[in-house]
């Protein structure tokens, strides 16, 4: 049985224009992972999170390329996230549903922390 993947509502499923989106990874970046598991070596997580990769892009290939959706993937990430920056076309991201990869997508946008925060 496949878990879901969160959406962020934000994201547009539903347009044939390209969108950016974040997308994580369901294994953890190399740091986090040794920090959850003591029995696991760096080395250990560090490969897990570079078959990750491996595993996304053989997807891609699958499940959007397959489809004739193009995409761009702009930046990987393997330390403060597992995953990647990509754009693609909003409709293409329900393809993406299927992944045994994917733990969630996120628009890709500037976040910023309010100077005055309120107490």
């Amino acid at each position: 049985m496949k878990s879901l993947i969160y959406i962020d509502p934000a994201v547009d499923l539903l347009t044939k224009e390209f969108v950016q989106v974040i997308i994580e990874f369901k294994i953890s970046p190399a740091h986090v992972a040794i920090a959850a598991d003591p029995f696991l070596s760096l080395e250990q997580a560090k490969e897990q999170v570079e078959q990750s990769h491996k595993e996304f892009q053989t997807e891609l290939v699958t499940l959007i390329s397959g489809n004739h959706y193009p995409y761009t993937i702009l930046h990987q990430y393997k330390n403060s996230l597992n995953g990647v920056s990509m754009e693609l076309p909003g409709i293409a991201i329900q393809k993406l549903l299927s992944s045994e990869v994917i733990r969630a997508i996120y628009p890709n946008r500037e976040m910023k922390i309010p100077e005055n925060p309120i107490m």
